[in-house]
């Protein structure tokens, strides 16, 4: 277990996953965060639907599914969500229905045969989780042959400058307090470009990598997976 959770006096990663759930809530995150968390999360979604490319006899998997916003993109199609957290599920249910299989589960060691998704999903989980090189492996090891593996990861190292320079400037923290004051504590690992790219190595090949909401300010990283050659 990562030594964090250890020291917080949590007995299982799932625990701490689960304490996780309750303390934030995704709802509020997609439907009443700050106006602009908002638009960076739907440039995100938007940028991961044309990675994903899915056409409708593709088998979809996302992993790490939590509340069901990203699948929900993905109407009609053969969809699977996995994710640690019961209580993530049971919002998954509510919002995507009986149409979705969903199964309770780790990134690291999924319950799938090699090679059985057309497109698999993996996005602003790999901060989460303790090993995230492994996730990478098992995340390739279910894709099919030329499936599209899309992850997403924030991008740590600009938005830690972000709020330090809100905090600095009185009139600007005022407006976006709410930006400055949002934590990490559910990450167990500090994430850039540079991250992924390591965390990928030895497993997959970085096909296509998209900053968003753009690449001069890439609050978030979405990246297009492919197997090593």
């Amino acid at each position: 277990m990562h030594p964090d959770l250890a020291a917080g006096g949590y007995r299982s990663v799932s625990e701490w996953n689960e304490a996780m759930v309750d303390r934030y809530d995704i709802d509020r995150y997609y439907e009443r965060s700050h106006p602009i968390v908002r638009w960076i999360e739907r440039r995100r979604l938007e940028t991961l639907r044309r990675f994903a490319a899915a056409r409708p006899t593709d088998r979809i998997l996302e992993v790490g599914v939590g509340g069901g916003h990203v699948l929900a993109k993905f109407p009609g199609m053969q969809r699977t969500g996995i994710d640690l957290s019961p209580t993530m599920l049971q919002r998954a249910r509510r919002r995507l229905g009986d149409d979705v299989e969903l199964l309770q589960g780790s990134a690291d060691q999924l319950p799938f045969e090699d090679a059985t998704f057309d497109v698999v999903l993996c996005t602003e989980v790999l901060e989460h989780v303790v090993e995230p090189a492994r996730v990478v492996r098992e995340l390739m090891r279910v894709a099919a042959p030329g499936a599209r593996v899309v992850v997403s990861i924030p991008n740590e190292a600009i938005i830690d400058r972000a709020k330090r320079m809100i905090r600095r400037m009185p009139i600007i923290r005022t407006l976006l307090r709410t930006l400055a004051s949002e934590g990490n504590e559910w990450h167990l690992h500090h994430l850039d470009r540079s991250a992924l790219q390591q965390m990928t190595a030895g497993s997959a090949t970085i096909k296509r990598v998209q900053g968003v909401p753009n690449n001069i300010v890439p609050v978030r990283y979405v990246a297009l997976l492919g197997g090593l050659t």
